[in-house]
């Protein structure tokens, strides 16, 4: 009756079902997977959608890239931090998921695949999957930092990966692309004429600065580049549902991509109007959301830092931005049992590692969001846990 692409294992794992049975019983749990900003502090009072972007959204005149106002917003956006965008080029979406969607279809036929990282976010592997794509992986490796793996991502294209999404930075490594991956990557790719589709949500986020760090991929011209972002991270307002493509590139490639990124947009036109006259507004008040959140995760990170100490067993992998943090515990225990241990011992709620295809062992994921009297105990209560052997 159903289609294979959602034939899902839907059971609970056991960390879900051992949450909801402390939940049931009413026992209060430090949740340091939450990464919703909604819920933790960072809500806006009142939403952002005034009485003149409603006036304005009682006439509905859809147009399938978005209002040309809007898309103006966001070049301008993308202007004030030296990057050179028309608003033409933009393509404007519901979500950063919708956007991935778009684009899968424009770029591949069924069973055709699409190089991804590894480790990094589990929701492209259902992106794929209600895309009819192939998800191939290539790999970034760890030596005290990040680095893209080429070996492993020149032979996903050499078997036929139609491009490469490239996380910028990294989800959940917190890690960017340095100037020097960028220029052999751009390389690599228009070498063998592929695309590159760049995720940029957590680029306003880093912990401190270095020269080494590629700046963003929006009005990249070597390559046919896709880059996304959107108004969940930039201004933590995942409810006002919009996010966007940036197209470019060689001339020829962006013209025919964005006549064909038009026909699908104007397939679903779900990007609603309201929104869309309250960018501008969102948008003018980005640096001050933005610090505020970045505030919030530096300083979780260093208290993170603080409480570990210096002779912990626990190691802390190096992160340059983003909302998460990475720790390595000792190999006693898989991360999927330490995940089980934390919370059923210390009603400590943690993402285990595989969740994000993680090949080192004993990881576990923790949001940098939640507030911080609250994650610095949970912190406390983890590294309890991971010294008690």
């Amino acid at each position: 009756m159903f289609s294979s692409r959602t034939n899902w294992d839907t059971r609970p794992s056991a960390l879900f079902s051992l949450l909801q049975k402390k939940r049931s019983a009413g026992i209060p749990i430090i949740d340091l997977t939450e990464s919703n900003p909604t819920r933790c502090g960072f809500s806006s009072h009142p939403l952002p959608i005034d009485s003149v972007a409603l006036q304005r959204s009682s006439l509905y005149e859809p147009e399938p890239k978005g209002l040309q106002s809007a898309r103006e917003t966001i070049a301008a956006w993308y202007e004030n931090q030296g990057v050179s965008v028309k608003p033409e080029s933009i393509v404007l979406t519901a979500s950063t998921s919708e956007a991935y969607t778009f684009l899968l279809r424009l770029l591949c036929d069924i069973r055709d695949s699409i190089a991804i990282p590894k480790p990094s976010y589990p929701l492209f592997d259902t992106l794929c999957r209600l895309n009819d794509v192939q998800e191939v992986h290539y790999h970034l490796r760890y030596d005290g930092e990040w680095h893209i793996d080429f070996p492993s991502l020149e032979e996903q294209l050499s078997a036929g990966a139609r491009g490469v999404i490239l996380v910028h930075p990294n989800n959940p490594t917190g890690s960017y692309v340095k100037k020097h991956e960028r220029g052999r990557l751009l390389h690599l790719l228009a070498t063998q004429q592929k695309v590159l589709i760049v995720d940029e949500v957590f680029g306003s986020f880093p912990f401190g600065h270095d020269d080494r760090r590629a700046g963003s991929f929006a009005g990249e011209r070597e390559v046919l580049t896709f880059t996304v972002n959107g108004l969940s991270k930039v201004v933590a307002l995942p409810q006002m549902k919009l996010a966007w493509i940036v197209v470019s590139g060689p001339a020829k490639s962006v013209h025919d991509a964005l006549e064909r990124l038009e026909v699908i947009a104007d397939t679903y036109l779900s990007v609603g109007t309201p929104v869309q006259h309250a960018v501008a507004g969102m948008l003018e008040r980005q640096p001050e959301k933005t610090a505020h959140v970045l505030s919030r995760v530096r300083e979780n990170y260093a208290a993170l830092k603080r409480i570990a100490g210096a002779d912990s067993p626990v190691t802390i992998l190096p992160c340059e931005g983003g909302w998460n943090a990475i720790l390595q515990l000792p190999a006693i225990r898989s991360d999927e049992d330490w995940a089980l241990h934390l919370l059923d011992s210390h009603d400590l709620l943690t993402h285990p590692g595989h969740l994000f295809d993680f090949e080192m062992k004993s990881c576990l994921v923790l949001s940098l969001l939640p507030e911080p009297q609250s994650f610095a105990e949970g912190v406390r209560r983890l590294f309890a846990a991971g010294t008690a052997m």
